[in-house]
């Protein structure tokens, strides 16, 4: 049955505001409307929906609180806005003859390599093509791609998103650095349970605050209570600290490969669900051939420059990682990456 109410962007621009503010002056103020012409607007987007996405707040600086119908609905919102804005963006572009861009994000600790293939990228259909490479933190890489902030993201184990997709590139074995006097140091692999003596390195959470979790609660299960985990902001300073403290640091191959070798050792850890997953992540119900293209050529040349491991190799392992798939599916138990 049709709805009786047709909604505008405006509309879902307020209904917005109102969620990030939870407040009807304020949030007016952003859009421009007053206290009343918010207060009709959610009326009107509340009908139109047939649900209450707000409830009155006993707060003396919040007007409402936001309902789970209300963050679905925002949700939605957002990405609806994002999408119109892209698209007249694009056809503003063509009319004009503008070059098109593509915004891929990445970590600031992604493997150069990927990074230079990115940049040399050239589509025969799009021969103006701009890629531009913004870093964020991988654990807010999610959020820019859902927002339409950036088209793509290369994301080190994204968390579970229904709203995502991504699709695997490469499977990783961690390096474990140790004291040169370590019982495990001579030895080319070692696993976690070998190490649950020893005191542990990894990064601050809010570098990935999911993998921080998932390497947090595999310390736990193997008794290593609080006291006995430390936290380093970058790979040298994690070093340092294993040759002070006789700990050990669990880093990427990158970043054990580009600190100072003295007094530490080095082997990988084996553990059938512990790998860095690096992933090319969209949004889920992004139709753009500018995009898939793009996906497409850049797996093309991973491949061609023996980058493309989706299956990490049997002498580091005999785990395997899956392929393409929703990133709500994707994610696994992986220690923290740098």
């Amino acid at each position: 049955m049709r709805r009786q109410s047709s909604l505008e962007f405006d509309d879902l621009r307020t209904i917005i505001a109102l969620a990030e503010e939870l407040n009807f002056h304020r949030a007016g103020r952003r859009v421009g409307l007053s206290q009343p012409g918010v207060t009709r607007v959610l009326a009107k987007v509340e009908r139109h929906v047939g649900a209450c996405l707000f409830e009155r707040s006993h707060s003396k600086r919040n007007s409402v609180v936001i309902n789970d119908a209300g963050r679905s609905y925002v949700e939605r919102a957002k990405l609806a806005l994002a999408h119109e804005e892209g698209a007249a963006l694009a056809a503003r572009e063509t009319m004009h003859g503008i070059d098109r861009q593509l915004v891929v994000g990445r970590s600031p600790h992604v493997d150069r390599r990927l990074v230079e293939i990115l940049h040399s990228i050239e589509l025969p259909l799009y021969p103006n093509l701009r890629v531009d490479l913004p870093t964020r933190y991988a654990g807010e890489l999610p959020a820019c791609i859902r927002s339409g902030e950036f088209d793509l993201a290369i994301i080190t184990n994204p968390p579970e998103d229904p709203f995502l997709t991504s699709t695997l590139l490469r499977c990783t074995p961690f390096t474990v650095v140790l004291p040169e006097g370590h019982g495990w140091a001579n030895s080319q692999f070692t696993s976690l349970d070998h190490l649950k003596s020893t005191p542990w390195i990894f990064f601050e959470r809010h570098v990935h605050p999911a993998l921080y979790d998932a390497f947090r609660d595999r310390a736990r299960s193997l008794g290593i209570g609080q006291e006995r985990i430390h936290h380093v902001a970058d790979a040298e300073e994690a070093c340092e600290m294993v040759r002070r403290m006789s700990a050990v640091a669990f880093l990427s191959p990158r970043g054990a490969a580009n600190v100072s070798k003295d007094g530490v050792a080095f082997c990988t850890l084996r553990e059938d669900d512990l790998f860095l997953g690096t992933h090319l992540v969209a949004r889920a119900e992004n139709g753009s051939k500018l995009v898939s293209e793009f996906v497409r050529n850049f797996v093309k040349r991973l491949k061609q420059a023996g980058l493309y491991e989706p299956i990490p190799s049997e002498s580091a392992s005999g785990a395997h990682c899956a392929g393409l798939m929703p990133a709500s599916k994707s994610s696994s138990t992986f220690v923290q990456a740098h």
